[in-house]
């Protein structure tokens, strides 16, 4: 069986050809698009690099789209507020980002530090942070040891106790001191902006705890005592600091009584001369009108008869009881 061969005209061939080398452009055109165009979000920091001029061409503050060329390639850093949490759950066994940090106090004891750190890039200063950790593991490799570092130095000047009675103390400190320690490590090239640092817990050993507790209840009853003692002797000294002035006010009452009545009777005898009589008449009307006014009883003795028989006469007071 022969073949038969169709002859193709020069002109459908080039047309061909032309149309596969268009569809090739095309398609690279498409690629180079995929590889030139990028998208940098909210919060990142486009780093740009050329891995032909071994250099960093540029950065890019999201949110937007920018073109690079096609061989160049894009590192993201995030600029949004970052936790480095070290914290652990004793009864559960769960901790943060990493577990509680040991430390030792003046007096040796073991204690747990429960810590957060809120901490954000300056986008302005991603290129020199990069350059230094190029994987961007700066939190991995210095923020989280140099926070260890500063908590365990901060502690061992603190006895145990007083990681209680001084905690807002420390917290203060530990800040103080990580935010400078941040700012020198050359590594970081001040890139990092430390946010907020909450010290959450300093965990003591159980049998410390107890014996504190019991101490400070211990010391509680000592002041209810001290405090009682001092109140009765405060009103001890009250009820006998009352009876003094009572006293001194009735004798003072005495001498003005006294003194008015010697003036009384000088007043009496300036007139009645030496009448001794009269002046006892009028001393013992005296006596009677205060033992009225006082509310007493008055009672007459009588003498009389040959066998000098005495009769008492009662003389009652207006107000009285009767039979009184």
């Amino acid at each position: 069986m022969s073949q038969i061969r169709v002859k193709v005209p020069k002109r459908y061939r080039a047309l061909t050809i032309l149309q596969g080398a268009a569809i090739v452009i095309v398609l690279i055109i498409i690629v180079s698009l995929f590889l030139t165009i990028e998208r940098v979000n909210v919060s990142e920091v486009a780093i740009i690099v050329d891995p032909l001029a071994g250099t960093i061409t540029g950065t890019v503050i999201g949110p937007r789209f920018f073109i690079k060329l096609p061989w160049q390639y894009v590192v993201k850093v995030k600029t949004s507020i970052e936790s480095l949490d070290m914290w652990t759950d004793w009864k559960t066994g769960q901790t943060g980002e990493w577990p509680a940090v040991t430390a030792l106090t003046k007096d040796g004891l073991e204690v747990h530090v429960d810590i957060t750190v809120r901490w954000r890039v300056d986008p302005t200063k991603v290129v020199p942070l990069y350059e230094r950790y190029p994987d961007l593991a700066w939190e991995t490799k210095t923020l989280a040891p140099l926070l260890r570092e500063v908590i365990r130095n901060t502690i061992a000047n603190y006895t145990a106790v007083e990681t209680i009675e001084k905690r807002g103390e420390i917290s203060q400190i530990i800040v103080g001191y990580y935010k400078k320690a941040v700012q020198e490590e050359e590594s970081l090239a001040g890139a990092i902006i430390i946010e907020n640092i909450d010290l959450r817990n300093i965990d003591l050993p159980e049998r410390f705890k107890q014996a504190v507790e019991q101490k400070l209840a211990e010391q509680q009853m000592k002041l209810a005592a001290q405090y009682k003692r001092e109140r009765l002797l405060i009103e001890a000294n009250a009820t006998a600091m009352q009876k003094i002035l009572e006293a001194e006010g009735e004798a003072k009452a005495k001498i003005i009584v006294a003194n008015s009545t010697a003036e009384s009777l000088r007043l009496v005898m300036s007139v009645i001369g030496n009448e001794t009589d009269i002046l006892k008449d009028y001393v013992t009307y005296t006596l009677i009108k205060d033992i009225v006014s006082s509310g007493g009883n008055v009672y007459v003795v009588v003498v009389g008869g040959g066998k000098g028989q005495a009769t008492v006469v009662p003389i009652p007071l207006q107000g009285s009881k009767q039979g009184g």
